[in-house]
């Protein structure tokens, strides 16, 4: 794997070069075509290209992270140059304005042919400080479309929701707001009950969309302050900023009232499905490992003595 995700990247790094010489703007679409341009003349085949583009089965979920972090860097270095070219430009534009106001008070000082000359010279800085602004303004698309980059590599591409590693860096930020400023916050860990049972009977889409569902749900179900996060597989977790225990598991009962509602069909059939869910609230002491371990202990009470419920510990 570790050949692929070397040609990898150095396609990641060629893709992204040529979309910012041609000023192309970043979206999805359009990186993707110069991607692919670049994956051929790198001499990969189509099914080597496919298995690029949407994953393959032998290659592990640390691996996978280890390249999204890279990918993730390169955006990142990209930006900081990006910012660095915008600097640059904003002070060149204000050099051509001081440029063009010194040629106008000064025609006025001279005879008529210098003063022609002047008002060349004062054109062509006029049509110089045109050509910057525009590149400011491909440089701001480009900083915005490297920006969602940053953010879809930090997203599950299922259902939208946040990954584990951003996860970890909100937690250890909010665990700190805790120790410093006794700022509390709560987390919710949840799982789909039986959801083995819905992929093997109405097959892997119908449980892929069962996932997209509870992300919707999760992020309609909460606040805009608040972090919903795929764990893993089928199970999930929001962290809530600043809300006590009683008032995270008024958000658990409301999510888990909301799942239980949906009806989901497949062909003719419906069918509904069911979350577990554990609670609890940062206490003094906690470390990131102790309060996700916490939650988890809340959750595995709840899979064991009564599925589809909430479990709080504190």
């Amino acid at each position: 794997m570790k050949n692929n995700s070397d040609k990898l990247i150095a396609i990641i790094k060629e893709a992204l070069y040529r979309a910012t010489k041609r000023d192309v703007v970043l979206t999805p679409f359009n990186y993707y075509k110069i991607f692919v341009e670049v994956a051929l003349e790198y001499g990969l085949k189509e099914f080597e290209l496919h298995k690029f583009l949407y994953g393959t089965g032998d290659v592990s979920s640390e691996e996978l992270e280890q390249l999204k972090r890279k990918v993730l860097d390169i955006a990142s270095n990209i930006k900081d140059i990006t910012d660095d070219v915008k600097v640059k430009l904003e002070k060149s534009t204000i050099q051509y304005d001081d440029s063009i106001r010194n040629i106008s008070n000064y025609a006025e000082m001279v005879d008529e042919g210098i003063a022609d000359e002047l008002e060349k010279i004062k054109y062509i800085n006029y049509s110089l400080k045109s050509e910057l602004e525009a590149a400011r303004r491909i440089l701001e698309k480009q900083k915005k479309s490297i920006e969602n980059i940053k953010e879809m590599s930090l997203k599950d591409h299922l259902t939208g929701l946040y990954l584990r590693r951003y996860m970890n860096d909100v937690l250890e930020n909010l665990i700190y707001s805790y120790s410093r400023y006794k700022k509390v916050f709560s987390v919710i860990m949840m799982d789909l009950d039986n959801f083995k049972s819905i992929n093997d009977t109405y097959g892997h889409l119908a449980g892929d969309e069962v996932l997209k569902v509870i992300g919707s749900v999760l992020k309609t179900s909460t606040r805009k302050s608040d972090i919903p996060i795929r764990y893993g597989g089928d199970e999930f977790i929001v962290i809530l900023p600043e809300t006590k225990l009683d008032d995270a598991v008024v958000v658990a009962r409301k999510i888990k009232d909301k799942i239980n509602s949906i009806k989901f069909k497949k062909s003719e059939i419906e069918f509904k499905c069911s979350l577990s869910l554990g609670v609890t609230q940062v206490k003094d002491e906690d470390t990131m490992e102790s309060i996700l371990d916490r939650v988890d202990q809340a959750l595995y009470k709840t899979k064991e003595n009564a599925k589809g419920e909430i479990t709080v510990l504190e």
